[in-house]
């Protein structure tokens, strides 16, 4: 860097960390490194760094993870479809049946569980299966050849019914997609068609992590090439593969996916599922399996023409099962396609075309009502429309929809389903407002929708890009073109019309004719029904109804009901009529209060009923029965014609309509009359034919009415005045026929006659001819331009004549001429290739249906003057011309100069260059153009580049390339000038083979082959028997095999050339490792112990140097296995000199010889390496076990001295051990069996019977303890020693007395006898017990009481009771019990008495004093001394009040009514409040379907309230509920770490609920329904959270966020299933009341205390003052209790006593001064 000897400078990395010599060892390649002069120096320029950013192999292995799932469906039949689509574009061009195969190998006994999908198909070539690997190399940019030539472009198939060309198999991904979400481990085995060879490409999970871990390329592999049938390579865990293999052979091409590592969950579903997923996948390719026109079962002909051969089987293997099953996807018959198809009853078809190619065919199907029921078919997966509640009274029920929520259309791309699109509706197909179809029939269809691959689906073929967008585009044209909301509609109707029954005609009567019907012809036949059923419901004759949705409503009887054929018995049919007689609302109550009455009370109310009702008419204008009037009079209200019948009828009363009464009408009047129509006073024009045509005759007819508008009789001689315009019109015959009048005319255009409106009508004659202008022919355009042709329609009289559907068409345009008979046609520019300047000929033939003779016109297409070839010349010595997409050789590093061009037009003639076509003409070599030099026609000159590997195209465009000459430019070497030799690397390692150059810049090809044989090569240690020449100038076969490491120097001469290239040679490939040193041999161990001379191994390479690659990694193993060797390390890479050291820590084993080999591991091969023979020993002075002996027989008894323990130290050579320290061996002893050893033992055998423990141990060292077996004994009582009472008696007094209580000395004492430890024993020994009475040791007596009464004794004396055993034989003397008493004459034994009495009531009141002068009060007593109750009672009321304002003030509460009981807990939605708004909407969002549910304690009380309600309400018992205990931690927390550090906040979110009641029940019943559910910030944070936790192997439950979506526990999310619904309608949970609400409450419970406590006070003072008073009224009395006392002591001799009690009293003294004191 040329930096001065005293200049300081430092190299730091990007980041500005200073690089020392560890930090540089540590530095990765290809780091970017700065040269500062201090490490905070600022950069004087922008400095470069070169960046690697390789994909992470997570991007192939993982895209699936998220592509493939889907709310409410399961992920593997849409993996498994992408397979199956690189089979059917493999196979797109078999000529025989195309075989699919899926095979699902889960027999244990073949191997690992393994997914196979095989095809027939053409198979690939190794370039092919390189391209595949490729991740997102789609078949538009990938090149299927090594050979430029041999490369062929992608083109698209040609245009095919429903678009089934296969052509599937599209954007590189699918396939690695779909493997890796299967398994873990794909393998592609294919063998292309005409070649011998199969080429196989394994990735790997497994193999990328290793390979990222090693730090190698990890998007590099390898192809393996082998011959068909050749398993050689399987291992045993891919066994099943040998047999997939051996059926290469009579294959003559095929591709098989094999994949591996299936997960658990996938297993079970491909196994348990095997009919819904291959249900699933022939439903994806069901018009592939059945052709275009799809599975019809029952109609035989509409089944598809041309059978579309291809099988696609599915077969399993199951080793629980045993057994195969195998289903071809053609036998499946109840997918979706299939069911669709199958019940549909007729089909509506069309087809739609985008401007830019895309093309769609369109299918509708009707599926009808049928008797009770849709036929529409179900789909499981899709949701039902929700059935309508009627808001009158729920009279009437609304019919479910066939379809329900699910869309219309299913759609397919290229012939396959992509199965998340669908297109709800077309605005053709929607019902329009005033439809008279019933809402129902619009539900009733389903739809199909094809498409080519111009409209874009994702790259996992489940949803398009823009389907729904393009489709409504306006410039899109759908075929039939004319109204096709017309045609669908009439199709809708002839489908509701001939195919639904559903309404059921009952109680057939009669057939009738109906006059009513206005039209004549739908008079006849009427069937009389008396009952119907629809919907489930029966309606009858005499029914009252009510209208819906009227204003006003109205009220009626059903009469009968009428349909419209000729029926005779029960029917089913769309519809009908009901006959129904209007009655009012008064009518229908009192007909339902009537059924209320008995028959009894009916005939009493008949009793006053008017029997007869007379009518009288006004004077001067009666009205006789069966009168004839005109409409209008009398009655001007009666404008209608028929007969009438004027009915009046009595009613009860004002208030009521009712016109009978208990089953018997009131009187009535009838008066008939019929109304007919007046005079005629004007006329209408009738329909007339819409088409009329010149010089044929016609007639208009014309219709007489009154003032009413009734048809009437024309007036006798009846004459119309015409009026005509533009023709000629002539009046021939008129005539009537009852009330109309026709006339014969000819030619009108109009008609007017008095009170008559005008006619207009279009006269015209049929299509006959067309006449196309320009008439000249040819017409000539000039080439790239438009034409334009005016189209007339004639009649056969040569008028241009409009009619309808006068479609012109030409294969250059469509032209509508319906409106006005002429039209305009305008092409499209018209672009031909003009051949040698010649005009090209077109012939444009218009035709129209209705038999109108086509015409054809010529078209003349003459050469433009626009730019449409160039030509480039090289001027130099020679005029060289170029050709297009030439190569041309030019000399590396050279220029190529004087390069021209010229422009010629369509017709051959040179185009001058004008500065408009100069500014249009690019060339790729430059940016830098003279324009004026290019109006010259001259290009710029052109570099060569100086490598000759840099070929380099150019290219000359003019517009755009709209005109383009292109030519490549390949770089030739010069002559030669000297010898240069160049090696591709340095330094070289021994063995490996490197090519040497001779060439001059670049290779140059003048030397001949017979210079090479002049040429030497020389060096020390070269091996010459490889070198050999290559072309004429390259050198291979150079190889070192011998000599030393380092510097080498090779000499290459030819002729008077040489040149000398210094090589440093370094290690070759690493192939065995070296033994350096080690322990002495023979090498022998004790057991159980090692060695500390290390073992140093060396990599060496093929000659054994010392090679450094630390990539080799050295291990270490014995054999055989029952030896355990352990080392320092188990297995290290070598370090940078290639050694590795293993030290042996310890060995373990039997006795005998073993091996210890070194081996060492480089790219998955094994390196051998020397191993090492020793010989292991028994240690004799490692003690290993300890044998107890001792006397089994001997008796352990209590308190004596255990037998003797002989404990022998057992060597691990087997002999005993007698170098050890005896104060190391101890010996244990506890209770029991299995109680904790104690930390020490006494030598004595314990005092106390039972069973005890015994284990003797032995300390090796500080932490390691040697253990002999426990040994368990019963220690039993020893020899009888004493009688003893089972618990000792207090020592009693007696008396001199009468009493017999004051004379009893014992009373229920069991004596026993025991050994001198106090066990029970003697259990066999038999005698007496005798009672005596002596003085104490000492002591004698003149009157010594006996056991009997009015026995004398020495008053106040102390005797002994003596209980002597007398035992015959006893082993041992027994000592007798002795007990001890007091003897007193009576009077004395009352003073006694006394004496306790009186001591009683001394400490009786000093204890009361003591209480009275220690009173003490709360601390709070004096928190407010100074203030009074008043006070307190304000403040508390203060307190109450705000806490009642926080009561009242309105907060979130739950809006449905709660449910109460002794066994219930209540709603789900009052057993919990959330504080936080957010989460409050989200969990009870969740929650929806279960805020309702009843609570209850018992299984019980849930029954009673489900019976009650019907079941229409939920409930849940406490008692049928189970959850797990205990609460685990969040999923990214596992023994008490984090994982991961998550973002978005996560936790529990039963953790913010706040339970309203029985906290231990609400937390049941929380767990229960929302268990482990997760809240989290927001959807991304969730998304990535479970990612995380799903990669650390756990499991993640569901997540909510705060924003308002969920993420399922399956990984589905997004869609409205799961987005909360807005805020304003959940039902949520209530909010708490604040914590300021708590806190009132607890001062609220304080400052009540403080009062209590304040009027506690005042009493207590009061007491106080009464108790010092009472103390002094105690002294007093004590005073006089003492001199009693004293006198009693005098009579018993104690002076002590007293001595106690002045000490007792002095010290009550000052007690009570301190009282008084206080």
């Amino acid at each position: 860097f040329g930096l001065p000897p005293w200049q300081n400078f430092c190299l730091v990395t990007t980041d500005r960390t200073v690089v020392d010599h560890v930090k540089f060892k540590e530095l990765q390649d290809n780091s970017t490194l700065y040269l500062l002069q201090s490490e905070d120096q600022d950069l004087p320029v922008a400095a470069e760094e070169v960046i690697n950013f390789v994909p992470h192999y997570n991007t192939l292995i993982e895209s699936g993870t998220f592509e493939y799932f889907a709310e409410g469906q399961k992920s593997l039949p849409c993996s498994l479809a992408e397979l199956v689509d690189n089979s059917l574009s493999a196979t797109a061009k078999n000529t025989g049946v195309r075989t699919i195969e899926i095979r699902l190998l889960f027999d244990k006994t073949f191997g690992k569980p393994a997914v196979v999908v095989l095809d027939n198909g053409c198979g690939m070539t190794s370039k092919q299966l390189n391209n595949w690997a490729v991740y997102r190399l789609s078949k538009f940019t990938r090149e299927n050849s090594a050979f430029e030539s041999e490369r062929e472009d992608y083109t698209r198939p040609d245009p095919v019914p429903r678009s089934l060309n296969s052509d599937i198999s599209y954007f590189g991904v699918g396939g690695k997609q779909a493997a890796f979400h299967i398994g873990n481990s794909v393998r592609m085995i294919s063998k292309p068609r005409n070649s011998p060879d199969v080429h196989e490409l394994v990735l790997s999970k497994d193999e990328f992590e290793k390979k990222e871990k090693n730090k190698e390329d990890v998007y590099q592999g390898t192809i393996l090439n082998r011959k068909p049938g050749d398993f050689s390579h399987i291992t045993h865990e891919e066994c099943f593969l040998q047999d997939i293999i051996k059926e290469e052979t009579r294959k003559e091409s095929f591709t098989a996916v094999v994949i591996t590592g299936v997960c658990h969950d996938h297993i079970n579903y491909l196994k348990d599922d095997f009919h819904e997923w291959t249900r699933q996948l022939a439903h994806i390719y069901h018009y592939y399996i059945h052709g275009v026109n799809g599975n019809h079962k029952m109609d035989q002909s509409q089944k598809s023409d041309v059978s579309p051969n291809i099988d696609i089987v599915v077969s399993l293997v199951d080793y629980c099962s045993n057994c195969l099953r195998q289903k071809n996807l053609k036998e499946v018959q109840d997918d979706l396609q299939t069911l669709y198809i199958n019940s549909a009853v007729d089909t509506f078809e069309f087809k739609a075309s985008t401007p830019d190619g895309g093309i769609l065919d369109g299918i509708l199907r009707y599926h009808p009502f049928l008797y009770d029921k849709e036929t529409y078919p179900k789909d499981l997966n899709a949701l039902q429309a929700p059935v309508e509640e009627d808001d009158d009274e729920n009279q009437s029920g609304t019919m479910n929809r066939a379809r329900g929520k699910r869309d219309i259309f299913e759609c397919f791309w290229n012939g396959r389903l992509i199965p998340y699109t669908t297109v709800s509706e077309f605005d053709w197909c929607r019902r329009p407002n005033k439809s008279t179809l019933p809402l129902e029939c619009f539900s009733r269809f389903s739809g199909v929708l094809f498409t080519n691959d111009k409209f874009r689906v994702n790259a996992s073929k489940q949803k398009f890009m823009d389907l729904e967008l393009k489709l409504r585009h306006k410039d899109n044209l759908f075929t039939p073109v004319f109204n096709i909301q017309k045609e669908f509609i009439q199709w809708l109707e002839k489908c509701h019309s001939q195919f639904d029954k559903q309404v059921k005609f009952l109680g057939y009567e009669t057939t009738v004719k109906r006059p009513d019907v206005s039209i004549k012809k739908s008079q006849y036949p009427w069937a009389v029904f008396s009952t119907i059923e629809l919907d489930g419901k029966i309606y009858k004759a005499g029914d009252l109804v009510k209208s819906q949705k009227t204003q006003p409503i109205y009220y009626g009887k059903v009469n009968k009901f009428f349909l419209y054929g000729d029926h005779d018995g029960d029917v089913f049919a769309t519809g009908g009529e009901v006959k129904i007689t209007r009655v009012s609302k008064r009518f229908m109550q009192f007909e339902k209060a009537m059924n209320y009455l008995s028959n009894e009370n009916k005939k009493n109310i008949l009793f006053t009923l008017p029997a007869k009702l007379g009518v009288t008419w006004p004077e001067g204008n009666p009205l006789p029965q069966n009168a004839i009037i005109p409409a209008g009079t009398p009655l001007e209200s009666l404008v209608n014609l028929g007969k009438y019948t004027l009915t009046l009828k009595a009613e009860l009363s004002d208030n009521n309509s009712k016109t009978s009464y208990g089953g018997k009408e009131l009187p009535s009047y009838e008066h008939k009359f019929t109304v007919k129509e007046g005079n005629a006073e004007n006329f209408t024009i009738g329909p007339l034919n819409p088409t009329l045509r010149i010089g044929v005759p016609f007639s208009i007819p014309m219709q007489m009415t009154d003032s009413y508008g009734h048809p009437t009789k024309p007036p006798p001689n009846l004459k119309p005045v015409l009026e005509c315009s533009d023709l000629e019109v002539s009046f021939e015959t008129m005539g009537a026929s009852g009330n109309t009048t026709s006339g014969n005319w000819h030619h009108v255009n109009s008609l007017k006659t008095s009170k008559s409106p005008s006619l207009s009508i279009s006269v015209s004659g049929n299509p006959h001819s067309l006449l196309v202008k320009p008439e000249v022919k040819p017409v000539k355009v000039e080439n790239g331009n438009p034409v334009s042709f005016t189209v007339e329609v004639h009649d056969e009289a040569g008028n241009i004549t409009a009619n309808s559907k006068q479609i012109v068409r030409c294969q250059l345009a469509v032209i509508d001429c319906s409106s006005t008979g002429t039209g305009q046609i305008v092409t499209e520019p018209i672009n031909l290739k003009i051949v040698n300047g010649e005009p090209q000929m077109l012939q444009a033939k218009f035709d129209m249906p209705k038999h109108v003779v086509a015409i054809t016109t010529e078209l003349k297409v003459m050469p433009s003057c626009r730019v449409s070839r160039m030509e480039l010349f090289c001027e130099g010595e020679e005029r060289l011309e170029l050709k297009y997409k030439e190569k041309i050789q030019w000399q590396a590093g050279g220029m190529l100069e004087n390069l021209l061009f010229k422009l010629y037009d369509e017709s051959g003639q040179e185009v001058k260059v004008t500065p408009k076509i100069a500014f249009n003409i690019k060339v790729n070599w430059t940016g830098d153009i003279d324009q004026k030099a290019l109006m010259m026609g001259r290009l710029p000159d052109i570099q060569v580049p100086t490598k000759v590997q840099e070929e380099r195209f150019h290219q000359v465009s003019y517009r755009d390339h709209s005109v383009s000459f292109s030519f490549t430019i390949v770089p030739c070497p010069d002559e030669p000038a000297r010898l240069k030799a160049t090696v591709p690397e340095n330094p070289v390692k021994l063995g490996e083979t490197l090519q040497l150059v001779d060439r001059y810049d670049n290779v140059t090809n003048s030397l001949t082959s017979d210079c090479v044989r002049s040429m030497a090569v020389e060096a020390e240690g070269l091996d010459k028997s490889n070198i050999e020449s290559i072309s004429s100038v390259a050198v291979s076969g150079i190889r070192f095999n011998s000599g030393p490491l380092g510097t080498r120097e090779v000499c290459f001469s030819y002729g008077d050339y040489t040149e000398h290239i210094n090589f440093k040679v370094t290690a070759g490939i690493p192939s065995k490792l070296k033994l350096l040193s080690g322990p002495e041999m023979p090498l022998q161990f004790l057991n159980g112990t090692g060695i500390s001379t290390p073992f140093v191994v060396q990599l060496c390479d093929e000659w054994g140097n010392p090679s450094p690659d630390q990539r080799v990694v050295v291990e270490t193993r014995a054999s055989p296995s029952t030896v355990k060797v352990t080392t320092s390390v188990t297995s290290q890479p070598v370090d940078a000199e290639g050694k590795a050291a293993f030290t042996v820590v310890n060995v373990k084993g039997l006795k005998g010889y073993y091996q210890l080999e070194f081996v060492g591991c480089f790219n998955r091969k094994p390196i051998p390496g020397p191993h090492v023979n020793f010989n292991i020993n028994p240690d004799p002075n490692k003690p290993v076990t300890l044998s107890v002996n001792y006397d089994t027989s001997a008796r352990f008894l209590a308190g004596d001295t255990f037998p003797v323990f002989s404990v022998a130290v057992v060597s691990d050579a087997g002999s005993a051990m007698t170098a050890f320290k005896s104060a190391d061996l101890s010996m244990w002893y506890w209770r029991g069996e299995s109680l904790p050893r104690p930390e020490s033992v006494n030598k004595k055998i314990p005092q106390s019977v039972g069973m005890y423990t015994i284990q003797f141990s032995l300390r090796i060292e500080k932490t390691e303890v040697l253990f002999s077996n426990q040994i368990n004994v019963n220690v039993v009582a020893n020899q009888p020693f004493k009688l003893g009472p089972e618990c000792q008696p207090q020592t009693p007094v007696v008396s001199y007395s009468r009493d017999i209580a004051n004379r009893t000395l014992v009373e229920n004492m069991t004596l026993k006898i025991m050994d001198q430890y106090g066990n029970p024993t003697g259990q066999n020994l038999k005698g007496k017990v005798l009672v005596s009475i002596k003085c104490p040791d000492g002591e004698q007596s003149r009157n010594l009481p006996l056991l009997e009464e009015n026995s004398p004794g020495e008053n106040g004396r102390r005797y002994i009771l003596i209980f002597k055993p007398e035992v015959a034989m006893p082993p041992t003397s027994l000592s007798p019990f002795e007990l001890p008493f007091h003897f007193y004459n009576e009077n004395v034994l009352d003073a006694n008495k006394k004496e306790e009495t009186l001591k009683k009531v001394l400490e009786e009141s000093k204890i009361k004093v003591l209480q009275l002068s220690s009173v003490s009060f709360p601390d709070f007593f004096f928190f407010s001394l100074n203030r009074n109750l008043v006070d307190f009672s304000d403040l508390l009321r203060e307190k109450t009040a705000e806490k009642e304002t926080i009561e009242s003030t309105r907060r979130r509460v739950f809006p449905l009514s709660n449910r109460s009981g002794p066994d219930i807990l209540g709603k789900v939605g009052h057993l919990a409040h959330i504080s936080d708004e957010d989460a409050s909407w989200v969990i009870s969002w969740h929650l929806s379907s279960e805020m309702d549910c009843v609570i209850t304690k018992t299984t019980a009380e849930a029954q009673r309230i489900f019976r009650n309600e019907h079941g229409r309400q939920q409930v849940m018992a406490l008692d049928s509920i189970y959850v797990q205990p205990g609460s685990r931690p969040l999923p990214h927390i596992k023994q008490g770490r984090e994982l991961f550090s998550p973002v978005g906040n996560p936790l529990y979110a039963r953790n913010l609920l706040i339970y309203t009641t029985e906290e231990e029940s609400c937390e049941l019943v929380f767990k229960n329904i929302l268990g482990n559910t997760i809240l989290m910030d927001d959807i991304e944070s969730a998304t990535n959270y479970r990612k995380a936790v799903i990669q650390n192997k756990n499991y993640c439950p569901t997540i909510l966020t705060r924003d308002g979506n969920r993420l399922h526990s399956s990984g589905k999310f997004g869609g409205a299933q799961n987005k909360a619904p807005p805020r304003d309608i959940v039902k949520k949970f209530g909010a708490p009341l604040p914590q300021s609400y708590y806190t009132l409450q607890k001062e609220i419970e304080l400052l009540i205390q403080y009062r209590s406590t304040l009027e506690k006070k005042k009493v207590e003072e009061d007491k106080r003052n009464i108790t010092i008073q009472k103390l002094c009224e105690i002294q007093q009395e004590m005073e006089k209790t003492k001199k009693e006392l004293e006198e009693i002591e005098r009579q018993l001799g104690k002076i002590v006593f007293t001595e106690a009690l002045h000490k007792m009293d002095h010290a009550f003294h000052k007690r009570c001064i301190s009282c008084f004191h206080t």
